[in-house]
């Protein structure tokens, strides 16, 4: 079996492939811009916020300094919460209302600017991000710090749910892509399993031809090519038909003949008796080609099946007996089968007539019953079919190399043919005794023993 990784990827999947990225692309250019815009517009809200509070809590820590009150008591009119911390200096001494950050953890940089015009600087302290805002007071300045924890907290949170979003964005761009490309390529798949049909030997197939514009010419083209097909092969079986039909009276005449001059040959001279011989064997030889085309001519035009209860064992160890072969070839239970007993008589008269011929004899003749099929196995004495020949060997006038001039090559044509029209199938393959095995195996009504 082919291994996936190899498996060259079709056009649906391709479809599937390219949606997916589309997809994937869209959602990440969206997700991108989605977490951009909402980290910058929640980080300036939380700055506004913090400046804005910063100030109010600076002025009521200036009017208490100016009021007369100590440090601590000033820094204690500050509303406590769980985001911010308070702390002051004045006269280079330090004052806070919780130790989350101390005066040590905060930038240089915003201090020196902070007993001047005051500044605000974001800054990390193990890990951790806060925003410090400084504002100038009496006697020193005001430090207020807000942590961000809750706002990363809630942007960790935003790019999660992207993310999802974006493989969610990716999975259903697949589906998506799928199911577009299944709908695209339905009607070439439609054209392909009409083509198989024709190829089958179903000439009276044709595709439906849809509303779109653009696949209508495709499907009218294959319906208009499926019946010219049909017809030029109508009109080579009916012409093949007529021209065997007109032969075989001529020909029964010239093999009448040709009998009369054979029951007298012991009367002519030696040389004109080995010509009538030859004569005859000609004769025959033709009647029976010019009967095969009959054959052939008449199985393409009529595909009216009888299908009876049969007993395919019984019918194979009747011709084996009238071909005067032993039945103990026969091998296998008795299978009866719902099938036309006339065509499969046909087909088992023709592989034993082919094995005999060319085969150098029958070897065993198998009858296995599968759960919804049987196989019907004829093996010869032979040497086998090469690989070449096998491809080609149920065409008509094909003979393998060990046939020699006798048979005109129809006879496998033909049993092909028949079991077609059973709803079977037939090949070859290496017999286990060393020759050709041909498997007949039909499809049609098994019925129970």
């Amino acid at each position: 079996m082919v291994s996936l990784f190899k498996r060259r990827p079709g056009l649906t999947d391709r479809v599937t492939a390219g949606f997916a990225l589309i997809s994937l692309v869209v959602a990440l250019a969206i997700s991108g811009a989605t977490y951009t815009f909402a980290r910058i517009y929640l980080v300036q809200e939380r700055e506004t916020i913090a400046l804005n509070r910063t100030l109010i809590d600076a002025r009521v820590v200036d009017a208490a300094l100016e009021d007369g009150k100590d440090p601590a008591a000033a820094l204690a009119d500050v509303p406590t919460t769980t985001d911010s911390q308070a702390l002051l200096n004045v006269d280079g001494e330090w004052f806070s209302n919780n130790v989350t950050v101390s005066p040590s953890d905060l930038p240089q940089e915003l201090l020196a600017e902070a007993a001047t015009e005051g500044a605000w600087q974001r800054f990390s302290v193990q890990g951790s991000t806060f925003l410090g805002v400084a504002i100038p007071t009496t006697g020193g300045f005001f430090v207020e710090t807000f942590s961000f924890a809750d706002l990363e907290q809630t942007l960790t949170i935003l790019s999660w749910v992207l993310t999802i979003a974006s493989i969610l964005a990716l999975i259903l761009g697949g589906l998506v892509g799928r199911y577009s490309g299944h709908r695209l390529l339905r009607p070439l798949r439609e054209l392909g399993e009409g083509a198989r049909s024709i190829t089958a030997g179903d000439l009276a197939t044709r595709v439906e031809v849809g509303q779109d514009p653009d696949l209508q010419a495709i499907s009218e083209a294959f319906n208009e090519m499926a019946e010219a097909v049909e017809d030029r092969i109508e009109r080579e079986r009916r012409f093949s038909g007529n021209v065997s039909h007109e032969l075989r009276s001529p020909l029964t005449g010239i093999q009448g003949l040709a009998e009369l001059l054979e029951e007298r040959r012991d009367r002519m001279p030696e040389k004109e008796a080995a010509l009538v011989s030859g004569l005859v064997s000609q004769v025959r030889r033709f009647t029976a080609m010019v009967l095969d085309l009959l054959e052939i001519s008449r199985i393409g035009g009529d595909e009216i099946v009888q299908n009876e209860t049969t007993d395919v064992s019984l019918i194979v160890g009747d011709l084996l007996s009238n071909r005067g072969l032993s039945r103990s070839m026969l091998q296998g239970e008795h299978v009866r089968i719902a099938t036309d007993p006339r065509r499969l008589e046909r087909i088992v008269a023709n592989l034993i007539e082919n094995a005999e011929r060319h085969g150098g004899g029958v070897v065993a003749i198998t009858v296995e019953r599968g759960p919804e099929t049987v196989r019907l196995m004829v093996d010869d004495a032979g040497p086998g079919v090469s690989q070449e020949l096998a491809a080609q060997i149920f065409e008509p006038f094909t003979r393998g190399e060990s046939g020699g001039k006798d048979g005109a090559g129809l006879g496998l044509a033909i049993v092909r043919e028949q079991v077609r029209l059973l709803g079977g199938e037939v090949s070859i393959e290496r017999s286990p005794q060393g020759g050709a095995r041909f498997v007949v195996t039909l499809l049609r009504g098994i019925d129970a023993n």
